[in-house]
């Protein structure tokens, strides 16, 4: 049986797929077009952005990768759903994730590294790791198709009534 590729398969490795997708995610966010967002007739008189010097790497070539299939639109969009799932106490995971789909179009190098996602956060490298893992399987948890609903109360309970 040949499962459809925007879904996941939940008799599969759910955290793996979830991982996949993410970095899918991020290739795809990398390749969506950053030009001719505004409308037609909507002008601007402000200079243009001034970039920081990390930024002028990306600059270099004008080589860009292809445009995102509507496959990959819709797993992009499921993914971004995935990481509002996160309670205000996994706000570290959900802050990790969010700065790891940050790629480099041409390169594919993600922006923000290990050390450098640690740094900001004031933590070690080591956790930052931890923490994505950790957010990878909370999303596959929080996923998971409800199983079979089951009252509370168990059936078989003496009621307190005699």
């Amino acid at each position: 049986m040949k499962r459809r590729p925007t879904e996941i398969d939940f008799t599969a490795n759910v955290p793996e797929q979830v991982g996949d997708w993410l970095e899918e995610a991020a290739f795809t966010l990398a390749a969506l077009p950053a030009t001719g967002l505004r409308p037609a007739g909507a002008r601007s008189g402000w200079p243009d952005i001034v970039r920081d010097m990390e930024d002028i790497g990306w600059l270099e070539s004008d080589l860009l990768p292809p445009r995102p299939t509507s496959d990959e639109i819709t797993r992009l969009d499921q993914v971004l759903v995935w990481v509002q799932v996160f309670s205000a106490a996994e706000r570290n995971y959900r802050t990790v994730i969010n700065m790891r789909l940050i790629v480099h179009p041409i390169s594919g190098l993600h922006r923000w590294n290990w050390r450098k996602i640690a740094k900001i956060m004031g933590t070690d490298h080591k956790r930052v790791q931890d923490w994505h893992k950790a957010a990878i399987q909370v999303i596959s948890k929080k996923i998971r198709p409800r199983s079979f609903f089951s009252p509370q109360t168990p059936q078989n309970t003496v009621s307190a009534i005699i």
